[in-house]
């Protein structure tokens, strides 16, 4: 049997929904609905774009990174703007604020981070996602699992490759069956480029069902060249 078939099935997009508008930014609630699964829940709405002139958010994210020491716990009143700025309607800063979280490295931005990666109610922009993972990633709180396993079928490619590379930093093997999943890709969903996140986090996990499947990955010549490459040399590693 093949280990990927062609299908005309749903694929993910690699253009997120547009981020930078000509006349305004992106607001956190832009998403287009259009590339979704049906497994991901309806998406919201669009709704006006609207110019955030006062970066006080994003000024503050800065302004607590700079004084407190990153992987430390935080003053909670010096927190609060920064989990507020999550939800701006200007997704720049939201996006900011997701990726000031994961270097902060405070355990209590873990739960609103895991909330954008979720997006049940799908008001946050994929830019926002897309930090949001990476911050659980660098925070490696197990909290995070469930929420990474369930957004490496996020719509947009870049989201689900950075819930992918998130799951190979916390270093949890429960991810390994979703990820040869995403590896086979015998739906035909996953581009190229979350397949490689798959591939990279496997050889992160290690384990051997990891390794079977990397050597699967390695010894079929007609997987993309860069995939096959990242599989056969981690095989040659681990071999030698």
């Amino acid at each position: 049997m093949p280990r990927k078939t062609k299908t005309t099935a749903k694929k993910h997009t690699t253009i997120p929904p547009t981020a930078k508008a000509p006349a305004a930014k992106a607001t956190a609630a832009v998403e287009s609905p259009k590339s979704a699964p049906a497994a991901v829940s309806p998406v919201a709405a669009n709704v006006a774009p609207k110019v955030v002139k006062d970066p006080t958010p994003v000024a503050a994210a800065s302004e607590v990174h700079a004084t407190k020491p990153i992987g430390k716990p935080h003053d909670a009143a010096a927190l609060q703007p920064v989990l507020a700025a999550l939800r701006d309607l200007d997704a720049d800063i939201a996006r900011e604020a997701a990726s000031s979280l994961g270097l902060l490295g405070d355990a209590a931005a873990v739960e609103p981070l895991i909330e954008v990666v979720a997006n049940a109610n799908g008001y946050f922009h994929s830019v926002v996602r897309s930090a949001a993972a990476v911050s659980l990633g660098q925070l490696k709180d197990p909290r995070a699992i469930d929420a990474l396993l369930n957004a490496v079928h996020d719509p947009i490619a870049d989201s689900s490759s950075e819930a992918i590379h998130a799951l190979g930093a916390l270093g949890d093997r429960r991810a390994v069956s979703t990820l040869v999943e995403v590896t086979r890709n015998r739906s035909g969903y996953f581009v190229n480029s979350v397949r490689r996140a798959a591939v990279l986090s496997l050889i992160k996990l290690g384990g051997e069902e990891a390794q079977s499947e990397l050597r699967l990955v390695s010894e079929d010549l007609g997987e993309d060249p860069v995939i096959r490459n990242e599989a056969t040399a981690a095989v040659t590693v681990n071999q030698g």
